[in-house]
């Protein structure tokens, strides 16, 4: 059987690049919400015990510091 062995050198290079892999998919997931919400689709996340919440669109709006139609809120 073929053991995959990663070796020092690989493992350094992963790790370099996570912050940019973790960057992308924050935004990759941001934009994906966005759109459900923009469409009214209420979008579903893990509760943390095992279950799922639905979560409506003006939440996932207020999540990332939008108003309630997904706009950017004015300067005050």
């Amino acid at each position: 059987m073929h053991e995959m062995t990663t070796t020092p050198s690989k493992f350094a290079d992963i790790q370099a690049r996570r912050s940019a892999t973790d960057a992308s998919h924050a935004k990759s997931n941001r934009e994906a919400l966005l759109e459900h919400a923009r469409m009214g689709r209420p979008v579903c996340f893990g509760d943390g015990k095992g279950g799922v919440r639905w979560v409506e669109p003006v939440e996932v709006f207020a999540m990332y510091g939008l108003d309630e139609f997904g706009r950017e809120k004015p300067s005050e």
